[in-house]
């Protein structure tokens, strides 16, 4: 990393959350705009339900199958180009949904929107890896995560204003385009040389990692690997039908108002944007006063697991205030879920295999999210109520706790290179 010589390294890495925050924050806003749009296509385009809801899920079709590819790109030429590429087609992609006239060209602008975002999460897990110590990387990682959370949440006002103003058409354009003033500030201003993180609060530069062949079965296969995928799934099972079915939850269970269930649908997002950050912040500092990696990490996150858990009990809860009042924290839990996985990635992930075991385990969860609005949405239409897609969401949330205490071992990087060496010598 090229450090200007009157710039502190850390003013530096302060400068970088800010950039990838910005970053979470307009790919949350593409990603979530479609559903904020739905009605008003719906009624123009004459598109009936079952048909728009092909058109929203269609994001997850191209993001599950790019993810794992996405993150290999990146460890073998670089996270710059490869981030830089995915913003612009998930911008311009995002930007043609309001040129559409059809169901047809408007699911293939999601798949075009899955395509390029597949590559966020494991690229900048990879950013992170690079840039910042063990000891700051979840308060970084909380950080610039935060910025999704809080996309999420202004979806509904601005695309809500943009839609009001001018028109659905006009939104999405607007959005995309703008997205790609992004793009240009990332390619121009973040240098991708040399970086090598020390353990101390500085940033230095060496020689590259040299490229190397990728061991898939051993990278894939082993114990820590096999129980990051699994408590993913689980995490983000949650993640993706509030997503997609808690908003309707509020309205069609709990008798909430179409304005009503927007300000409380948001309000999770907004509490999960302050908590996420702070927990991060936590797991760090549970390090900083001697307390183990394995501790600092695996504690916050089994913490925060059991917290999101309690979402099994919303559906038997009569106050609707109550049950809005453990959603938010199931949302604020959930959000520090994503930021720990992202962490726990890094430290377990092989010196230059970042991207690609972060992009096999986000491929893992965008698995959940195919799954979990069918299944949610089967239960209702077969029982009439969402008490068991809530409980069962929260089912995984503890079976996700034990995978973290008894599936995954002492936090520390997978030993694949050495076997693989190893394996060199005997031949």
């Amino acid at each position: 990393m090229e450090v200007n010589g009157n710039e502190k390294p850390r003013s530096y890495r302060i400068k970088l959350i800010m950039v990838l925050f910005t970053c979470m924050f307009i790919m949350g806003l593409d990603r979530s705009s479609l559903g904020i749009a739905a009605p008003v296509i719906m009624k123009e385009l004459n598109i009936d339900a079952g048909s728009m809801g092909i058109a929203l899920s269609a994001f997850f079709w191209t993001y599950t199958m790019f993810g794992l590819p996405a993150g290999s790109l990146a460890d073998k030429y670089g996270a710059k180009k490869v981030l830089a590429w995915a913003a612009a087609i998930w911008s311009l992609a995002s930007a043609a949904t309001g040129v559409m006239g059809s169901i047809t060209g408007i699911i293939a602008s999601r798949l075009g929107v899955g395509v390029g975002e597949a590559a966020v999460f494991p690229v900048t897990a990879k950013i992170a890896a690079d840039n910042f110590p063990s000891k700051e990387r979840a308060t970084a990682v909380g950080w610039y995560l935060s910025g999704a959370r809080l996309g999420y949440a202004a979806t509904p006002i601005v695309m809500g204003f943009l839609i009001a103003q001018y028109s659905w058409r006009l939104a999405f354009i607007i959005t995309g385009l703008g997205s790609l003033i992004w793009v240009a500030l990332w390619y121009y201003w973040y240098k991708e040389k040399e970086t090598v993180v020390q353990e101390g609060s500085s940033v230095t530069t060496a020689e590259k990692t040299p490229k190397q062949k990728t061991p898939w079965v051993k990278l894939l296969t082993n114990r820590a690997s096999l129980g990051i995928f699994l408590a993913k799934f689980c995490g983000d099972y949650l993640y993706y039908m509030f997503l997609t079915w808690v908003p309707s939850y509020l309205v069609m269970e709990r008798g909430f108002s179409i304005l009503k269930m927007g300000f409380y649908a948001s309000l999770p997002f907004l509490t999960a944007f302050i908590v996420q950050p702070i927990m991060g912040y936590v797991s760090d500092w549970l390090i900083k006063k001697g307390f183990s990696l394995t501790v600092a990490r695996k504690g916050v996150l089994v913490a925060a697991q059991l917290c999101a858990s309690s979402i099994m009990i919303v559906g038997f809860v009569e106050d609707p205030m109550i049950a809005v009042a453990i959603l938010t924290l199931n949302v604020a839990a959930g959000s520090t879920i994503g930021g720990m996985m992202f962490t726990l990635v890094t430290e377990v992930a092989p010196k230059g295999m970042t991207a690609t075991l972060t992009g096999s385990m986000n491929t893992v969860g965008a698995i959940a999210g195919i799954l979990a609005p069918t299944i949610t949405g089967f239960i209702y239409k077969t029982t009439g109520s969402f008490q068991m897609a809530l409980a069962i969401s929260g089912v995984l949330l503890v079976f996700a706790a034990c995978t973290v205490l008894f599936i995954i071992p002492a936090i520390k990087p997978i030993a694949v290179q050495e076997e693989q060496a190893e394996d060199s010598a005997t031949k």
